[in-house]
């Protein structure tokens, strides 16, 4: 048949737009990477236009172009659909991460990986519109790089265009490292005892801990190879020793001596339950009377902060709170926490004063290695919900199955996590929030908080989460007072992390009555409750660093302190807060990255004094430090 007036060749077509398939491959590497810094260019201080971040990705996107140019046709198309798959869904994990965590994604979160995966919502894709769109475009960019492809070209043709990619593959390679070193601090100014200036970015940029300003400063394929070098320990130097040695030498002249509080605890028991995602809005007396009279009655730290290290906040805080040391974010493999030597973990102490000590939680040994963790911790066993005969291991009250394990014939030491705070909250966990759905329905009724429907259901069912931990706590009570153990049992609460699962990060800071990027978006409940003793509400600035050497100093504990990165929370020390990347807070200041005020010498002094010891905890970690010393 004639082919019409207007008919289009397609073949003829695709040959005359051949010579557009590098470049679409380009452009579209290019948009992938300007798209993700555009829409979230408020996560850090640095400028969308900012001329390295550009030059990285420029140099990047070339370097990828020309790998492809340097292909056989059947390869190029295949890399160039790899690119598209790859990198668009990195675009969009960034994106879901930043929506979760605040935080973009680090290959330092593979480690913990497993409990994170297994509640993904839906809800945690709400990207923006335009930032999908431009995801998409590139991704049709390079499908259509790949389609453009010509299937063949004459020798001499083919070999000019080898060696042109050869030479522009080679010329990208060369920037990204000219650029590479142009960022790096021109002075080691990051150790202990010297100023550091975390607002400083080549420090930064150096570290390379703080995903939001590195993916800002450095683009997607710069951050990407780098994060993957660091996380996995294969960019650094050997730790050193001796500086080690140093740092806890000087720090043992330094640390809280003997106070009022010490041994107040002695021969008693310890209940240590961390509750999962239970904020500081939940713990009112209509929310969760049982764990509020508890409180009110117990031993309050009413400024009580739980910085995340690891995007892995429960796993953050379990650790924290029974070493004392902080988790590295880079350069660490999971398998550390199974393997290093932890002689000051509260396990190993309570054991070594004869306590029995025991591990509780519902989910599987797998979920971050906890068993394997927690034995390695001390604990003579890691206790989930087949052992203890739960039918729905997501159901905090049945965890009482187990009671007599929890509180057993003589002295004990208990570490419970609880479960049904977890989110996401919606009906996929009806299951938790079913039982106690019509009471938080009339209570939040009454509360007075408002806000769009779909916030408001999810506040609900929020609040039905944490009503089903208050009746694990109130039975919990109710059997060790029936049993007569109240009276030689201290209980301790305090929380994994702040209630990230909110998916309206606006509404969470209504909640919690807070501005963006303040500090008190981590503040939560912590308290211990001793039956008989006076209630008071400290008001110390302290988190979770500080439940070690406090809990070691209350039982008369056999530890040397001065191992412990945190303070005794009733010693003289302490009373600032650490966060990620030598940030910090102590009431009046919160100094970080983004700091506008004068920065006074104090300010200096103290930001000094908390990279000292941030590093000296990563180092110890990523050293084994306590094993090579052989320190027990």
């Amino acid at each position: 048949m004639a082919k019409g007036k207007f008919s289009i060749d397609w073949r003829q077509l695709r040959a005359r737009l051949a010579w557009t398939s590098l470049p679409l491959c380009f452009a579209g590497l290019f948009l992938f990477d300007g798209a993700l810094r555009y829409f979230y260019r408020s996560a850090g201080s640095t400028r969308f236009l900012d001329w390295r971040a550009f030059q990285f990705t420029g140099a990047w996107a070339l370097l990828l172009t020309a790998v492809c140019g340097l292909l056989p046709t059947l390869a190029r198309r295949i890399f160039m659909g790899i690119y598209a798959l790859f990198f668009g869904l990195l675009t969009v994990l960034h994106g879901v991460m930043f929506n979760i965590f605040g935080k973009f994604f680090s290959f330092s979160d593979t480690n913990f990986a497993g409990d994170g995966a297994k509640f993904f919502s839906w809800s945690y894709l709400d990207l923006h519109s335009p930032l999908i769109g431009c995801i998409l475009l590139g991704v049709l960019c390079l499908v259509m790089a790949a389609v453009l492809v010509p299937k063949s070209q004459p020798g001499r043709k083919r070999w000019f265009l080898r060696g042109v990619a050869a030479v522009t593959g080679i010329a990208s390679a060369v920037c990204v490292m000219m650029v590479h070193q142009s960022m790096l601090p021109r002075s080691d100014t990051m150790w202990w005892g010297n100023t550091y200036d975390p607002s400083s970015e080549a420090e930064a940029y150096k570290e390379f801990t703080d995903s939001n300003r590195n993916l800002l400063i450095s683009g997607l394929y710069q951050y990407t190879v780098r994060d993957f070098l660091v996380s996995f320990g294969l960019e650094g130097s050997p730790i050193q020793l001796g500086e080690l040695d140093r740092f806890y030498q000087q720090r043992a002249g330094e640390i809280s001596g003997e106070n009022e509080m010490t041994g107040l605890f002695r021969d008693k028991n310890l209940i240590m339950v961390m509750m999962e995602s239970i904020d500081t809005w939940m713990l009112t007396p209509e929310y969760m009377p049982n764990l509020y009279a508890l409180q009110q009655e117990g031993t309050d730290f009413s400024h009580h902060y739980t910085p995340l290290f690891l995007s892995a906040g429960t796993f953050n805080t379990e650790f924290i709170s029974q070493t004392g040391l902080l988790p590295s974010v880079t350069g660490l493999s999971s398998s550390v926490y199974s393997t290093n030597s932890f002689p000051f973990s509260l396990a190993h102490l309570f054991s070594g004063e004869g306590y029995t000590v025991n591990s509780f939680h519902s989910a599987s040994p797998d979920i971050y290695s906890r068993g394997s963790v927690h034995e390695n911790l001390g604990f003579e066993a890691y206790n989930n919900s087949s052992v203890l005969g739960m039918e729905d291991y997501m159901l905090d009250s049945q965890l009482l199955n187990g009671y007599d394990k929890i509180a057993p014939d003589g002295n004990f030491f208990s570490f419970i996590i609880t479960y049904s705070g977890h989110g996401p909250y919606t009906d996929e966990l009806s299951n938790i929030s079913g039982p106690h759905l019509k009471d938080a329905e009339e209570v939040v009724e009454k509360s007075g908080v408002t806000g769009s429907a779909s916030n408001m259901e999810e506040y609900t069912l929020a609040i039905a989460h944490a009503m089903e931990t208050d009746k694990f706590v109130g039975e919990l009570t109710a059997r060790l007072e029936e049993e007569g153990r109240l009276d030689d049992t201290v209980l301790l609460f305090y929380t994994d992390h702040y209630g990230k699962y909110m998916t309206d990060k606006t509404f969470l800071r209504k909640l919690k009555g807070i501005e963006a990027d303040s500090p008190e978006l981590y503040r939560t409940p912590c308290f211990f409750y001793a039956k008989g003793e006076e209630p008071r509400t400290v008001e110390k600035y302290v988190s979770t660093v500080d439940l070690a050497p406090t809990i070691a100093n209350l039982f008369d504990l056999p530890a040397e302190p001065q191992y412990y990165i945190g303070d005794d929370i009733f010693g003289d020390q302490g009373g600032v807060v650490f966060f990620p990347n030598s940030a910090w807070y102590d009431g009046e200041t919160y100094y970080s990255s983004d700091y506008t005020g004068e920065v006074t010498s104090e300010i200096q002094q103290i930001t000094s004094e908390v990279n000292e010891r941030e590093q000296a905890s990563f180092n110890t970690l990523k050293s084994d430090y306590f094993a090579k010393r052989e320190i027990s």
